[in-house]
């Protein structure tokens, strides 16, 4: 029943109220939307961008960001020695933060340098500068070149070099224990004339360099990632590198870099061994467990008026009272004495029965009325048949939130699973999204987020499948 009667609707004081409840309920979709937006935000920026924390990403719509974001990628400040026409402040930044905050600045700037280039006859003269730059670059001595990587190249990069994790250690001093953990850090900062300490993987970090001039090349565009160490004796060439591969390729390079952050997670996440599989398994296995074991309890609860019904009750609640961190010691425990860590096992029986999920759905079987059972008795149908042929069909709506929230709890937990489950060849993806937010990606963010989002997708599209069943579960048990 409504809170205002429908011939009250058209009063002053029913039209406020109503007002006054849908701006409510308006602010409060905007507080969920604003972060999700962030997020979605965050998963395509870079580290020019990303401490913005912006609901958008400017360089969609904006141009003159799109080339600052292009500057970006080369280097790990601003370049105050190639361009002396910028604003001042930027030289004395060690981060791209503080200048993408500086919006009037970025506009100025980045308008006066591209300005030239709106003129195809000025871009064709470019063009052959640039590739003449080009030339030398791939002509260089790597030692003499500086080199601006993208993390997320590396792995991939090591993985074709090698082929297996385990040959590429064979090879190099220190080892790894995936591609994803190597660096070229240490390298990338190590004077011309210094001998490395590992000279297998220097000597890979070299072509890994010259792989970024020759793919710039065979992709015909202009400029890599890789630069002359002494920017003051390539200044213009640089520059004028910078500018006419913007000019040319701008919104192309700037897509691929937004959404190379999907591509990086998505090989990190789906290609960890059986981390995919192991989800996918823990979740039907959870799902068929929770929709086995708790309708079976309450429905015996209901049914039979055990002696003890409010004594067990009472158990099953207490047991929402202790916060998860405390009851893992002794399951945990538990488990190893009955030698069932690292098994899917483990994953499953501590989360098949749900002492809220047994109380609602008792408090629903109760409702249920007891005609049809009698009538049921009458025409000789046996207890199994009576749950399965009426009871639970008159149940779907509450158990699809039974099976929701079962899915939930075995996709997203990663505590329990990191806590029993020491081999990483029994991580899920949730294990593996800590482990990429922990170590791996942290100090990615973009990337992180770009996880968070990935792994968002199948909860969100089970909840836009099952929503009107969902709804019907919720909706209900208020209606008793």
């Amino acid at each position: 029943m409504g809170v205002i009667l429908e011939s009250e609707r058209k009063s002053a004081k029913a039209r406020i109220f109503l007002a006054v409840i849908y701006s409510v309920l308006a602010l409060g979709a905007v507080t969920m939307v604003y972060p999700f937006a962030v997020m979605i935000s965050g998963s395509l920026s870079s580290n020019y961008d990303y401490e913005r924390h912006s609901p958008a990403v400017a360089g969609f719509f904006d141009r003159n960001d799109r080339f600052m974001r292009s500057l970006a990628t080369h280097f790990d400040r601003f370049p105050s020695d190639i361009y002396t026409n910028a604003p001042n402040a930027w030289a004395n930044h060690t981060s791209w933060a503080p200048v993408a905050e500086d919006r009037a600045g970025i506009a100025a700037f980045a308008s006066q340098e591209l300005a030239p280039y709106d003129s195809e006859e000025f871009r064709a003269e470019a063009r052959r500068r640039a590739d003449a730059f080009m030339r030398t670059l791939a002509e260089a001595d790597p030692k003499t070149l500086e080199c601006r990587y993208d993390p997320r190249d590396v792995p991939d990069f090591v993985r074709r070099r090698y082929g297996t994790v385990e040959a590429m250690n064979a090879d190099w001093t220190v080892p790894y224990r995936s591609f994803f953990d190597v660096s070229f850090r240490i390298e990338s900062r190590l004077p011309a004339n210094r001998l490395p300490d590992d000279p297998a993987k220097f000597a890979a970090w070299l072509d890994f360099k010259k792989e970024y001039v020759k793919n710039a090349i065979a992709e015909g565009d202009y400029v890599s990632r890789t630069l002359p160490a002494d920017h003051a004796a390539f200044r213009d060439e640089i520059r004028n590198a910078l500018a006419i591969q913007f000019a040319d390729h701008g919104t192309r390079d700037f897509l691929r870099d937004a959404f190379a952050n999907y591509r990086t997670v998505a090989d990190y996440l789906f290609l960890r061994g059986r981390a995919f599989v192991n989800t996918i398994i823990l979740v039907v296995l959870s799902v068929l467990a929770s929709l086995t074991v708790n309708p079976l309890a309450a429905y015996a609860l209901s049914r039979f008026r055990l002696r003890s019904t409010e004594r067990i009750l009472l158990f099953l609640l207490a047991t929402m009272a202790f916060p998860a961190a405390v009851t893992a010691i002794p399951g945990f425990l538990l488990l190893r004495d009955l030698g069932l860590l690292n098994t899917f096992a483990a994953l499953v029986l501590p989360t098949v029965a749900s002492g809220m999920s047994i109380f609602v759905l008792k408090g629903f079987f109760d409702a249920l009325p007891r005609e049809l059972y009698e009538a049921a008795a009458i025409d000789g149908a046996g207890e199994w048949t009576v749950f399965r042929r009426i009871t639970l069909p008159m149940t779907t709506p509450i158990l699809a939130v039974n099976a929701l929230n079962s899915f939930i709890h075995a996709y997203a937990s990663w505590e329990w699973a990191f806590l029993v489950c020491s081999r990483e060849s029994h991580w899920t993806l949730a294990v593996w999204m800590y482990q990429m937010s922990s170590e791996t990606f942290a100090g990615q963010p973009w990337c992180v987020m770009a996880g968070f989002v990935l792994v968002s997708i199948p909860t969100a599209t089970v909840f836009l499948l099952c929503q009107k069943i969902i709804l019907r579960g919720i909706v209900l048990p208020s209606m008793k």
